[in-house]
């Protein structure tokens, strides 16, 4: 289920309070919901006129600019009206801290600020990793090509996430728990065989928030176009000697498609669903009460066949919110048995047995739906492409999904990888 929230979209600022004292670096933590996240602003001054950006590094989100900067005394006032974000703070007497308020909405949190000094804004997470950006007519795609060092030619493959908040390394906001690092430790192992990759902030997330500031803007469509961007633009760069494209989860459907629509040269599904969304969140909403099934089935049929949904009960608002509508009709539109069946280049479908959100049915069902593919279930492997004994999903979750350091599955990089070097 693709849900949103305003975590999606968390950006900061930085300002303009008392000329000398203001400009510099400063950082702090914003609490939401017992979760801690931080955020670095930048402030500058150049001939008498302030700038400011700032920083997410928790979610990836670097140098996100501010529309308009305000110093009055010592009040300061940040707005950032693309995405929808304010700050207000005041300058204290030490002019070490500014304390003020976070404004997004109609909600605002506590945010207070210190200044601090930085030997570089952005580190490398190690000497194989550079940035890369997709550049797009609403914003920038922001990613990580990992690239073998004094490489000649490499394939090179296009990771696409899965749904929700996750980011190019496989990792979500705090809430929702999930900091497996499952596509940076992916990109590792690819690098360990001397295959590049391209892994990236979907628009509206992390450091492609700004390519989405609006819920009602996201569609699968955007996300397809975006896939399709990126294997233009690395079809043009002369490093690579074949493209692969592997998505997971729904990402999974989301390449599958892009790949229907330019050339590329072999497609991997990573536990991707082998059903149309509308009949997974019916599977998933079986064992409520009929009432409340009687409520939510017709509202899916209805998203189904393209049309939104007004008078929502109370109950349902979060659920099927206006802004998420335009989303899951796009969403609801596709059945992956059929996209798959239209892919006229190697296939290989890869799922684990102990995955607690996409079974080994929807990998046969994939399978069913293109009999070319090559399928490999692993066993032992979760959604987020680790071993675990358990299907218990309260033990995997804090085991295996909060666990950044354990490695991906051997079997399936195995897989992976030679399917890479024996795909013509």
């Amino acid at each position: 289920m693709k849900k949103i929230t305003f975590l999606y979209f968390l950006m900061l600022i930085a300002g303009n309070l008392n000329a000398q004292e203001i400009a510099g670096n400063w950082a702090g933590y914003l609490s939401v919901q017992g979760v801690r996240l931080k955020l670095v602003f930048h402030i500058q001054k150049n001939e008498g006129k302030f700038t400011a950006s700032f920083d997410s590094p928790d979610q990836h989100a670097m140098d996100l600019k501010f529309d308009e900067v305000s110093l009055t005394g010592s009040d300061l006032s940040l707005n950032a009206k693309t995405l929808g974000i304010q700050f207000q703070g005041t300058l204290d007497k030490n002019h070490d801290s500014i304390r003020g308020f976070w404004i997004q909405g109609q909600r605002k949190f506590l945010l207070t600020l210190g200044k601090i000094k930085l030997k570089s804004r952005i580190e490398p997470v190690n000497p194989y990793e550079s940035d890369i950006i997709l550049k797009t007519a609403k914003g920038d795609i922001r990613g990580t090509l990992t690239l073998p060092v004094n490489a000649t030619g490499s394939p090179v493959v296009l990771i696409i996430a899965g749904s929700g908040p996750t980011d190019r390394d496989g990792n979500s906001p705090p809430a929702l728990k999930n900091s497996s690092n499952c596509y940076k430790l992916l990109a590792e192992e690819l690098l360990k065989n001397g295959i590049a990759s391209v892994r990236y902030d979907k628009r509206g997330i992390a450091g492609s928030a700004a390519a989405a500031t609006r819920e009602r803007d996201l569609s699968i469509e955007n996300y397809i176009s975006d896939a399709k961007g990126w294997i233009e633009m690395l079809s043009k760069d002369k490093r690579f000697t074949k493209i692969f494209v592997a998505g997971h989860s729904e990402g999974s459907l989301i390449g599958m498609i892009a790949c229907e629509r330019v050339k590329v040269n072999a497609y991997v599904s990573i536990s991707g669903s082998g059903r149309p969304a509308d009949e997974i969140l019916k599977e998933q909403f079986a064992s409520l009460p009929q009432s409340e099934k009687d409520q939510i089935f017709p509202i899916l049929d209805k998203l189904k066949n393209g049309d939104t949904v007004s008078n929502l009960p109370k109950s349902l608002q979060s659920f099927f919110r206006p802004g998420i509508q335009p989303y899951l009709i796009s969403w609801f539109r596709y059945n992956p048995q059929s996209e798959i069946k239209k892919l006229a280049i190697p296939v290989l479908i890869l799922q684990g047995d102990m995955d607690i959100q996409v079974s080994v049915d929807d990998a046969m069902l994939l399978a069913k739906g293109n009999e070319q593919a090559r399928v490999a279930v692993i066993h032992r492997m979760n959604h987020v492409l680790k071993d675990t004994d358990t299907m218990d999903k309260e033990e995997q979750v804090n085991k295996i999904y909060m666990n950044p350091d354990l490695p991906v599955d051997k079997m399936f990089i195995d897989e992976m990888v030679e399917f890479i070097h024996t795909a013509k």
